[in-house]
């Protein structure tokens, strides 16, 4: 009997049926309460989708696309009650940041593997926010080293019984942490920089932007190419844009703010702009997918093309009707995407 090593363990890569799909949880803002958080993730293994993803934050500042609300719900408490009501959908972070000291971290990760049989994917960042990393204790200048230690130390405590480390950050002499994870937990990480793909490649197991303009992807995803072969690992390549389905058109393309979504991600700043900038819809390709359900299906099959694995649903500009945009994606647009193998 072989035996599926954590390097091959994939369990949300593309396969001969097409992409596999997520969805982005309620968790923050205004929308958000315990029934739309759990039942919402109920809902979404109930129409098949293979994933529900949380975002991180200690200190959290909406968007303005996100209202004034601040509320936002520690993800992996949100993950852990979602696995007592849930067996079969994959938990992912899109991303933590580095506000956990590590030892912490893979208990945590390991403890909801255990209670929930497995299904957790562990999405690691770097964050941004010196505020908020000053407040754990930590210098956002350290933040890279951070995570590469993190990354180390939580494979370790996983996959061996007893484990050292000595880094710049951490050190750990003969520890060891039960239980351990009950399949190998993937580390994806998040970003839309070029930094991002390269540390994607050299510490983890999957490459996972949110928004991003498609011409921006495409570079990005030109580059991870030429790392893998230069390195020989494998990848898996994630996306995580903004969608907005409505049955009539012009009521999904109405309100959508193209000036406020063009900056919207703090490495906006790096992306490839078109001739003349951001101002048309079109010209959002990728950031949002937005349209009746048939333009959702053409614009998440354009993205399928470029050999991505996993697709999240970012609702968050519908999370007043979550429930019924995911019966929306459930009825209209995933039967499409799956009888295409898209």
């Amino acid at each position: 009997m072989s035996v599926v090593t954590p390097q091959d363990f994939r369990p949300l890569d593309r396969t001969d049926a097409g992409m596999t799909y997520g969805v982005l949880l309620p968790h923050f803002g205004a929308d958000a309460s315990p029934k739309r958080i759990i039942e919402g993730a109920v809902l979404a293994e109930d129409i098949g989708l293979d994933a529900v993803w949380v975002r991180d934050h200690l200190l959290w500042t909406p968007h303005g696309m996100e209202g004034t609300d601040p509320t936002f719900v520690e993800p992996l408490t949100v993950l852990a009650a979602i696995a007592s009501r849930t067996s079969k959908i994959y938990m992912g972070s899109a991303v933590l940041i580095p506000l956990r000291w590590p030892l912490k971290l893979a208990q945590d990760l390991a403890s909801l593997s255990y209670l929930a049989g497995g299904r957790v994917i562990a999405g690691l960042g770097l964050g941004s926010g010196e505020k908020e990393l000053g407040a754990v204790g930590f210098k956002r200048s350290d933040r890279k080293k951070i995570f590469v230690e993190t990354a180390e130390i939580v494979r370790k405590v996983w996959y061996q019984d007893r484990m050292d480390h000595n880094g710049q950050m951490f050190q750990y002499e003969d520890i060891g942490i039960f239980p351990k994870p009950v399949d190998p937990i993937p580390i994806w990480y998040g970003g839309t920089t070029t930094i991002s793909v390269k540390n994607a490649v050299e510490y983890c197991d999957a490459w996972m932007p949110g928004r991003i303009p498609l011409a921006t992807l495409d570079d990005r995803l030109a580059t991870l190419d030429e790392l893998v072969a230069a390195k020989g690992n494998k990848i898996t390549k994630s996306i995580i844009p903004l969608v907005k389905v409505e049955k009539d058109r012009e009521r999904a393309r109405a309100n959508v703010p193209i000036e406020a979504l063009a900056g919207s991600s703090e490495a906006s700043a790096t992306w490839i702009q078109p001739e003349g900038g951001f101002k048309e819809l079109d010209d959002l390709r990728g950031i949002i997918t937005v349209g009746n359900p048939d333009e959702v299906i053409e614009q998440i099959a354009e993205i399928a093309s470029r050999g991505i694995d996993h697709f999240v649903f970012d609702l968050r500009m519908q999370h007043d009707r979550f429930e019924e945009t995911l019966e929306l994606i459930a009825n209209d647009v995933l039967p499409t995407l799956k009888k295409d193998r898209i």
